[in-house]
């Protein structure tokens, strides 16, 4: 849980009139955790099994260096697979991030509200 301290939208979000559900954020960050867990497992499991051989692509395929090529394109698509994946991950923890910020800010609000009907503010 966030210390309140972290604000995803500086002082942007101060009167603005809208409101953030804590627990939206949290389902959207499961999802996007989940389609990180796809890409990896695309990249990573069934990327791998698509390897070229020389005997895949005969005499012609072998002198054009069509091996190469194309796994050297799979390299490349792999990589690219995984720096999503990252980019995902980081993704979904900032949202949780706001998620914690936004319930920290819920809390406080209904700490300050019930001690204004107490008559202590």
């Amino acid at each position: 849980m966030s210390t309140g301290n972290f604000n995803p939208l500086g002082n942007a979000a101060a009167g603005s009139g809208f409101e953030v559900y804590p627990e939206a954020l949290r389902a959207a960050t499961d999802d996007i955790f989940a389609a990180r867990d796809k890409v990896v497992k695309f990249g990573d499991d069934d990327l791998s099994q698509m390897v070229l051989r020389d005997d895949d692509v005969g005499m012609l395929g072998v002198r054009a260096n069509v091996v190469r090529a194309f796994n050297d394109a799979l390299g490349g698509i792999r990589d690219k697979t995984g720096k999503g994946a990252v980019q995902l991950g980081r993704f979904a923890e900032a949202l949780d991030k706001a998620a914690d910020y936004y319930e920290t800010q819920d809390e406080e609000d209904f700490k300050r509200l019930r001690d204004q009907e107490k008559g202590l503010n």
